[in-house]
C-alpha cells in the first residue's frame, strides 16, 4: 500500500522566495525507515531535509539529511521546519512566544518561536554547547585548499584557523580582506584531504567587520556532498564562538550575510544567552506537495 507525507521546501533566512537556503522538510505521519528518509533527502535534492516527527506538544524528532548520508543537525533546516510548522499551524500561537523543543543526534535544543498577531514574526535556534575547539597550526597547507596566501588569514591581526564542534565539526577561517573572501578558488581534493585530515565536515570562511558587528562569510562541505551554501546557521555559531573566544566579538548580537556569489543572499541573527548561542532569522515556504512512497 502506498504511504502519503507532506512535504515542504522553505528558503531560511529570507523572507522572499528564491533566496537564502532551501532546505526539505518532510512531515512524518506513522513510520519512514531511515533508508526511505535517506532517499526522500536525495529526491528532494536540498542541501539538507529534515524529517518531523511530533513526540508531544511542543516537542519534535528530527532527523537531518544531506543528498548523501545523515547529519547530527542542520542550522537553516532547523528554522525553515519551524518556521513552517508554526506558518502552516501545526504549532499554535500562544502569545508573543512559544519556545519548543527539538530531540535531535546533537541533543535536545530549544526553538523559540515570535509571533505577531497570529503570524511568525522570527525563529531562534539553540545550538549545541562547543565541545571542543582545536587550533590548527599549519596555515599554509589550509590556505592552499583555498587559492589564498598566509598573510590573508585573520581579523585585524594573524589568526590560526580552528575546528569547532557544535553538533557538525566546522573548521573555522577568518579572512582580513572581503575581495579575497568572495574572489576565492577552492580546492575539492584539498578540501577533502583537509576534512579527513581534521576530521571536521565543513569550512566556514568570513570576514568581520568590527565597527559594524556584522560578517560576510561563505561555507563548503564537500565530505558530505556539499560544495557551497548559501546560508548555515551551525556555521554562522562556530564562528560567533571562536570571535567571542579570541575577544574580538565588538558585540553581543552579529549578523552574518552569506550567498552573495550564489545569488542568494541571505541574513542570519545570531547571539548567545545563558552561555548559548543562537541563530535566528526569517523563512519563505516555496513549495509544498505529496510524497509517496
Amino acid at each position: 500500500m502506498t504511504r502519503e507525507y507532506k512535504f515542504f521546501v522553505t528558503d531560511a533566512f529570507t523572507d522572499r522566495s528564491f533566496l537564502g537556503n532551501p532546505s526539505g522538510i518532510v512531515l512524518i505521519e506513522g513510520y519512514m525507515s531511515d533508508e526511505e528518509m535517506q532517499k526522500a533527502a536525495q529526491e528532494l535534492n536540498h542541501s539538507e531535509t529534515a524529517c518531523v516527527s511530533q513526540l508531544d506538544r511542543d516537542i519534535y524528532d528530527i532527523r537531518y539529511f544531506t543528498p548523501t548520508k545523515e547529519v547530527d543537525l542542520s542550522g537553516h533546516a532547523a528554522l525553515s521546519t519551524f518556521w513552517t510548522l508554526a506558518e502552516q499551524g501545526f504549532i499554535n500561537c500562544r502569545g508573543e512566544s512559544v519556545r519548543i523543543l527539538q530531540h535531535t543526534k546533537a541533543g535536545q535544543l530549544h526553538i523559540d518561536i515570535a509571533f505577531h498577531g497570529d503570524k511568525v514574526k522570527f525563529v531562534d535556534v539553540e545550538l549545541p554547547l562547543m565541545s571542543s575547539m582545536k587550533e590548527i597550526e599549519d596555515v599554509e597547507e589550509v590556505a592552499r585548499a583555498f587559492s589564498i596566501k598566509r598573510e590573508d588569514i585573520g581579523v585585524d591581526e594573524d589568526m590560526l584557523p580552528a575546528v569547532i564542534d557544535n553538533g557538525i565539526a566546522t573548521m573555522v577561517l577568518p579572512v582580513k580582506n572581503k575581495e579575497v573572501l568572495l574572489n576565492l578558488n577552492p580546492k575539492r581534493r584539498r578540501m577533502e584531504e583537509l576534512a579527513e585530515k581534521y576530521d571536521c565536515l565543513t569550512f566556514h570562511l568570513f570576514h568581520y567587520d568590527s565597527e559594524r558587528g556584522a560578517a560576510e562569510q561563505r561555507n563548503f562541505s564537500p565530505a558530505i556532498g556539499i560544495w557551497e551554501e548559501s546560508a548555515t546557521g551551525t556555521g554562522s555559531g562556530a564562528m560567533y564562538y571562536y570571535l567571542k573566544a579570541k575577544n574580538k566579538l565588538a558585540k553581543e548580537k552579529l549578523v552574518a550575510n552569506q550567498g552573495r556569489k550564489k545569488g542568494r543572499p541571505s541574513e542570519i541573527f545570531v547571539h548567545s544567552k545563558n552561555e548559548r548561542i543562537y541563530v535566528g532569522g526569517t523563512a519563505c515556504i516555496v513549495m509544498e506537495g505529496i510524497l509517496r512512497i
